[in-house]
Order: C-alpha cells, then sequence, then structure tokens
C-alpha cells in the first residue's frame, strides 16, 4: 500500500518498499499535532490507487475513538490524491474516494472492542477492505482505572486484530501517545499500553512536531527515515 507522495513520507515509501505492508500491524506513535491523524486519512485514500497506477484499488475503515476526523480535511486530501493521478488515472475521483472510506464512531473502551470484533461483518459485506485503522487504540484504554482490565482488553484486541489479518490479510493502522514512566529514579518518555503492545505491533512509526520520522520498536533503536526538506 503506497503512502503519501511528498518530502514528509518519500523516506517512508523507501523504508516499507512502497507502503504499509498487508498482513501486518503498524503503529503511528507521537504526541498530539505531529501528524499522526492525516496520515492515517492519507493512508484510507492511498490504498484506493487503481491497479492500472501500481495500488491496490482497496478501500477502508476508519474506527475513530477520538473523533478527531475531519471530513473536510479528508476531502481536500483526496482532492490533491485525484490531480496527481489525473493524467494515469482520469476516473480515479475525489468523492468516489470518499465513499470508499467506511466510518465507524467509538467513545468508549466497549464501543472500540464492538467495533473490532464487527469487522468481520464489514469485510464480508466490503470485500475489498484492505486497510482498517484504528485512531486511537490508546485513548479509551488509558482512560481506564483497572490496569488489569485495560490490559485484558488490550489482548482481546490483539487477538482479534490477529484473527482477521490472517484470514482477510488487511493490514492495520493504530496510533498511540507517549506517556512518563519512572527507571531507574528518573522519568522516561515511553510509548502508551506498555512492553506486551510493542512486542505485538509489526512495526512503529514515530512522529515528531519538527515533521520528522523515525522507525523501530524504541526510541533507543529507531532509525530516522525522513527528513523535512
Amino acid at each position: 500500500m503506497e503512502t503519501p507522495s511528498g518530502s514528509s513520507t518519500q523516506g517512508m515509501d523507501r523504508h516499507f518498499g512502497g507502503g504499509i505492508s498487508l498482513g501486518h500491524i503498524t503503529e503511528l506513535i507521537g504526541n498530539s499535532g505531529t501528524g499522526k491523524t492525516q496520515m492515517c486519512m492519507n493512508l484510507c485514500l492511498s490504498v484506493q490507487i487503481p491497479k492500472t497506477a501500481g495500488g491496490l484499488e482497496g478501500s477502508a475503515l476508519f474506527i475513530d475513538t477520538r473523533q478527531d476526523f475531519n471530513p473536510h480535511r479528508l476531502l481536500q486530501l483526496a482532492t490533491a490524491l485525484e490531480r496527481q493521478y489525473a493524467h494515469k488515472v482520469p476516473d480515479f475521483k475525489a468523492h468516489k474516494m470518499l465513499q470508499n472510506v467506511h466510518y465507524v464512531r467509538c467513545s468508549n473502551e466497549v464501543q472500540l472492542m464492538a467495533s473490532v470484533l464487527s469487522c468481520h461483518s464489514h469485510l464480508e459485506n466490503h470485500k475489498n477492505i484492505k486497510l482498517i485503522v484504528i485512531d486511537s487504540l490508546a485513548f479509551t484504554l488509558r482512560m481506564l482505572e483497572n490496569k488489569s482490565k485495560m490490559f485484558e482488553l488490550l489482548l482481546e484486541l490483539h487477538e482479534s486484530m490477529r484473527e482477521l489479518q490472517r484470514k482477510y490479510k488487511v493490514a492495520w493502522v493504530v496510533t498511540n501517545v507517549l506517556t512518563y514512566r519512572v527507571s531507574k529514579e528518573r522519568f522516561r518518555l515511553v510509548p502508551a499500553l506498555g512492553d506486551l503492545h510493542s512486542h505485538l505491533i509489526n512495526e512503529r512509526i514515530w512522529f515528531s512536531r519538527s515533521w520528522q520520522r523515525y522507525v523501530g520498536k524504541t526510541w533507543e533503536t529507531c532509525r530516522l527515515i525522513n527528513s523535512p526538506s
């Protein structure tokens, strides 16, 4: 699945060999305002690039836990993508792209779990769905005061996501945030949701406010994959 064109994503394209991989869970991590949601929307559009132009010609499902999804911004991005492919694929139109982004809103952990479980029916009814986005995976889970319940639910979510991966070969993209953890009497900025979650995802892309992107499971081992021009 191609990532969107532009200086901020060319390094990502090189790293992923053309885009996010089907059958993988890719996490976008960073604080608010670093471009994670916009990247998710861009991916929902680029998954639709026609096969004649080297794309998957699929559709996307966007699970929104933060109510941060902006359809007007999605239209702007779709219009830009339409212009980019106007000569190659004249019928690749913005209004058609919007129709192929299926939207689900959920405001708590129960709705999130129900939304992931209902992906089976979404994928049966819309067999061209190639990408499922959860923006954000951390948002509703971190509201739970009972951490044991949070990790139990997180494991259930991962189990369901893996099952869907195996059966339908879809790509999952989830967003996460950074939080502070005390280690050796020092505060460290680390990904939320814990080490177990980190082991269960396939790839982690770090987003910074300087628009640089890094890839790696931990900050100590990650490497730069793009730098804004």
